[in-house]
């Protein structure tokens, strides 16, 4: 859209319903300065039901009751315990990922975040700490969850948003007065709303000659460093901001032992744990020895998933180390036995 284009047609449209000058200066300016920072313009609620293609009534409901409009269910966690999802309804999913792709997606977020984002892994995150002298990783409790309502009003408000727009696009994010676990927007937002945090972390640790990190809730720094001045600065920067650190998660990793990033090994080559990889051989080993219906039968899993399970392994495992020619036997192995299983399934 070219500026000088849509001004022009805005005007005439004005004129020809009778608004006055003040009236088209005032609206114009408001709708500059969401141009100016590639974000669509949006004057009302009503206009924003247009844009997102639903009416106005429906968006009404969603934004005064978000809890009818979403699933809720638990997940398993690796480390035990259970994780609270609450996953939206199709239209109300329909409607954040435009807000996620419309308008998230236009917001710069900071090179120190490494989740979330077009075109970044955790294996770029990981490969920033490879071969350091110390590993310090730090996990933030009930991430999303700690991130409130007033949070993302006050960042859609900074964009320059109408304060009725901005209630109803905070609504629609969030559930409960927090980010919820499971919508499109969610880690999103959590990035744009840690990049004054990430700067101020940042800041102290180029000072220090540390590396640093973030991936989504996991914060990680590498280097020659004292780690208790490290964990004292940052547990106080989080506890400003509501955060509390999940102390059973923090460690610290020196060059002898397994220094570990978002799951990956960072030593020197980076490679996925042997535990995960011993895992994988395993079950391949089984299904090559006794035939995957009869292995299914003593396991008691259920096929489809548990094929996704393994391919995703040996996926992760290639993606992480390209060069290892076993793990990319074990893919097109279990790609085979997929094809073979989704012929079946038709």
């Amino acid at each position: 859209m070219i500026w000088e284009e849509y001004r022009r047609n805005f005007m005439k449209a004005a004129v020809e319903k009778g608004r006055n000058s003040e009236y088209i200066e005032k609206n114009l300016a408001y709708a500059f300065q969401l141009y100016s920072q590639g974000l669509p313009i949006v004057y009302d609620q009503t206009h924003f039901s247009y844009l997102v293609g639903y009416n106005i009534e429906y968006l009404l409901k969603v934004s005064n009751s978000q809890r009818n409009f979403y699933r809720s269910f638990k997940i398993k966690k690796k480390n035990g315990g259970y994780r609270n999802i609450s996953e939206p309804l199709p239209n109300l999913k329909f409607i954040q990922k435009w807000i996620l792709e419309e308008i998230l997606y236009c917001c710069k977020t900071n090179n120190f975040a490494k989740a979330y984002k077009r075109n970044v892994s955790l294996k770029d995150n990981a490969k920033f700490h490879r071969g350091q002298k110390k590993v310090l990783t730090i996990d933030i409790e009930n991430f999303f969850g700690t991130i409130k309502s007033s949070s993302v009003y006050n960042f859609f408000s900074s964009l320059g948003y109408s304060e009725n727009i901005v209630t109803m696009l905070t609504n629609i994010c969030t559930l409960g007065g927090s980010l919820p676990q499971g919508a499109s927007t969610s880690p999103a937002l959590s990035n744009l709303l840690m990049r004054d945090i990430d700067k101020r972390i940042a800041a102290f640790c180029t000072k220090n000659k540390i590396r640093y990190t973030r991936y989504a809730d996991d914060l990680t720094f590498s280097g020659d460093f004292q780690e208790g001045m490290i964990i004292k600065f940052v547990t106080e920067i989080l506890k400003a901001e509501g955060f509390q650190l999940n102390e059973k998660k923090t460690r610290v990793r020196l060059q002898h032992q397994r220094q570990e990033v978002t799951g990956i090994i960072v030593n020197e080559k980076m490679q996925v744990s042997a535990e995960v990889r011993k895992e994988l051989r395993k079950n391949v080993y089984y299904i090559r020895k006794y035939g995957l219906d009869s292995h299914l039968e003593i396991i008691k899993k259920d096929k489809r998933q548990y094929l996704k399970h393994l391919l995703g392994m040996a996926n992760h495992i290639c993606f992480v180390n390209p060069k290892d020619n076993k793990a990319h036997a074990y893919l097109n192995y279990l790609k085979n036995l997929w094809e073979i299983e989704q012929k079946n399934a038709h």
